[in-house]
């Protein structure tokens, strides 16, 4: 049996890796967290706890540890975050590490959070520890934080403009991130991955029109306002900050590439925006109009 530490298991992506690998003979997946009390994962999944800011928690949640993968939210410090990790990995003699990065990645990027995950990228190359690096493009996902105005306004509004993007399903990374923890050959490898296809905020606002049987209408706004309306939610300064940044560089048009590194290691095209849009669809309608149906 080999034990996978986890750390960010209870984020959108850590959490969907944990499902992947359970499909997996001879895999036990170890979540790392800082509350075990009110951590929940299905059967089979250890739960230990620990915090990335202390490395004697590290330590001891690398016990036993085969290998090891990383994904983190933005926040000030991530980098520090990361290298206390790598530490704990080094340590413990890890055969194995898997690093969630960001497509594009770049010490010299515009947005601070590409910018962290370069330096990441470049700390844990300098590490000599056995690794892969996953660069995705954003999610489908984030387009879920959307879902109760399109349910109840039949609009979304996003700093994209006209820009196309090649949005991916996260269910489809954390598929190839458990073929490259339960498979050989991808170590030292870095592998950008993207969805099928390039779509702008107003295609997709068509698909989720024909899903919902409604109108959906995109709204593009500007980054500044964007980050006020963060802000005024409650954000924190910087991490306001940092998305309408990297919502600025997604409106360049930069992150609009289809790249086969997803469908070559999945074996198969990855999921199209229709179908991530479809298995939600109940999230796009109201309570009203599902009453209507």
């Amino acid at each position: 049996m080999t034990r996978v530490l986890i750390a960010g298991a209870t984020g959108t992506n850590g959490r969907a890796l944990t499902d992947e690998l359970s499909k997996h003979d001879g895999i036990i997946s170890r979540a790392l967290v800082r509350d075990t009390a009110s951590a929940e994962f299905g059967d089979g999944v250890e739960i230990v706890e620990g915090d990335l800011a202390d490395l004697q928690s590290l330590a001891a949640a690398f016990d036993g540890v085969g290998k090891a993968y990383i994904v983190t939210s933005i926040q000030p410090n991530t980098i520090d975050l990361f290298q206390n990790f790598f530490r704990a990995a080094k340590s413990a003699d890890v055969t194995h590490i898997v690093k969630f990065s960001g497509l594009g990645s770049d010490v010299n990027s515009p947005s601070e959070v590409i910018r962290q995950h370069g330096e990441t990228d470049e700390a844990l190359r300098e590490t000599g520890l056995p690794f892969t690096i996953l660069r995705p493009n954003s999610f489908y996902q984030n387009m879920l934080g959307q879902a109760q105005a399109i349910a109840e306004n039949g609009t979304f509004a996003l700093p994209l403009g006209d820009a196309r993007q090649s949005l991916i399903d996260v269910r489809d990374i954390a598929e190839i991130t458990a073929t490259i923890l339960t498979t050989d050959g991808h170590v030292g490898k870095a592998y950008d991955l993207t969805g099928p296809e390039s779509l702008d905020f107003h295609d997709v606002a068509e698909i989720l029109s024909d899903v919902r049987g409604a109108p959906v209408n995109y709204t593009p706004i500007t980054p500044d306002q964007m980050e006020a309306a963060l802000k005024e939610a409650g954000m924190p300064e910087w991490s306001a900050h940092a998305l309408a940044e990297i919502q600025a560089l997604f409106a360049t048009g930069a992150y609009s590439d289809v790249l086969p590194d997803a469908e070559r290691l999945l074996g198969r095209p990855p999921r199209s925006f229709r179908q991530f849009a479809e298995d939600h669809a109940e999230l796009w309608i109201s309570t009203g109009e599902a009453s209507l149906n």
